[in-house]
């Protein structure tokens, strides 16, 4: 049955909502991290629809970032309104792909549904897939990081270079402290070192579509070509790629996320990171399945997530940038964990430009088959 979101925010039976035209087109402004944690605001929920969450008594997520990151995540949820979580992870396409199958044949199991490409959810949307709910705490999520109603940014990541400095030597952690990104072409490298495909999820594409896309006059199948001769182990998702590069059975990876690399960190890893210009960036948003087995502890979810308190949640675990201007990590003006690093130096150029780039929403994604030419697969 189709359900949809009163003024209280609570799902009750409706027919299936009239599809509304939506607009591809998106464009990211820069983030600025402020300097203190501001006090949490007290948006939100109404207490009808916490009740009516809480009687469903749980809730599904399907989600793209790491398993130990969201059930530390997901647990603050679960303690603040007494609902568990059933946390699955997978690839980004993967993942959508199998949610995507499992709609279209009336198994319904996601109630939230986190990716990295804005692009598949609104496709989705037009498909009569996507509930339609806006969260009051959503208000205060950047203008230009959400789709009202349909979904919304819970964080913003930066990718860049990592290794693990028990696997080089003085002399390769200082130059990779200074580089750029022909780094990445250095033969040193060769059967050092690991990449993603494009084909596992929006960052990994967004991240590639720099080289091959955007930015093609500056790099290019040339670029990648060079990349390519030094034979790297490609991964089909990136976390195990960061896993054993952490353990150090790499000496070097790309597409190294803050988030994930800020994991490994806070854990001990020998993990280092830097981030040469321009840094490609994506959005890690949310969204909410039609046909959710859960809809008010769906709904209860989203609010959270894109609430002060769900989006600085994400702090005690990982480097991420909040989606929100009032809710920053309060660690960089402490100069704690990485911020007291001398290795450490944010990002300077966020690459973004992707967002509003109309060849990046064709849905044949061309640059696949190139990058998958280039390196053989």
């Amino acid at each position: 049955m189709m359900t949809h979101s009163n003024e209280t925010g609570v799902a009750g039976p409706q027919t299936r909502r009239t599809l509304l035209a939506r607009a591809a087109g998106l464009g990211v402004a820069l983030i600025a991290l402020g300097a203190a944690m501001p006090a949490l605001a007290q948006e939100g929920a109404s207490e009808e629809l916490i009740a009516a969450a809480q009687a469903e008594g749980t809730l599904t997520y399907y989600h793209t970032s790491p398993i130990d990151l969201t059930n530390n995540w997901t647990a603050a949820f679960t303690e603040k309104y007494g609902i568990p979580t059933q946390n699955v992870r997978g690839p980004s396409y993967p993942l959508w792909e199998r949610w995507l199958t499992e709609e279209r044949v009336g198994q319904h199991i996601a109630d939230v549904i986190q990716i990295t490409d804005t692009v598949l959810i609104e496709a989705a949307d037009e498909e009569g897939l996507i509930a339609d709910y806006t969260p009051p705490s959503a208000a205060g999520i950047r203008p230009t990081m959400k789709k009202e109603g349909v979904w919304y940014t819970v964080f913003v990541n930066a990718m860049g270079i990592a290794w693990n400095a028990d696997q080089v030597t003085e002399e390769e952690d200082a130059m990779l402290r200074e580089a750029d990104w022909s780094v990445l072409t250095d033969p040193r490298w060769a059967g050092r070192f690991a990449t993603g495909t494009p084909a596992s999820g929006g960052s990994s594409y967004s991240y590639v579509y720099m080289f091959l896309g955007g930015e093609r006059d500056q790099f290019g199948p040339e670029f990648l070509e060079q990349m390519a001769e030094l034979n790297p182990q490609v991964y089909e998702s990136k976390a195990p790629m960061y896993d054993r590069m952490a353990a150090g059975e790499h000496a070097i990876v790309d597409q190294a996320s803050q988030s994930d690399m800020g994991s490994f960190y806070l854990r001990g890893a020998p993990v280092r990171w830097v981030f040469p210009s321009p840094t490609p960036a994506n959005l890690t948003v949310q969204t909410i399945s039609e046909n959710a087995p859960h809809p008010n502890a769906a709904r209860l979810f989203q609010e959270w997530a894109t609430s002060p308190e769900g989006q600085a949640e994400w702090f005690k675990y990982a480097g991420v940038m909040s989606a929100r201007e009032d809710t920053v990590d309060p660690r960089k003006e402490a100069g704690a964990d990485w911020y007291q690093e001398d290795w450490y130096a944010d990002p300077e150029e966020l690459y973004l430009d992707y967002l509003s780039d109309p060849a990046y929403v064709d849905p044949a994604k061309p640059i696949i088959g190139e990058w998958n030419a280039i390196f053989g697969r």
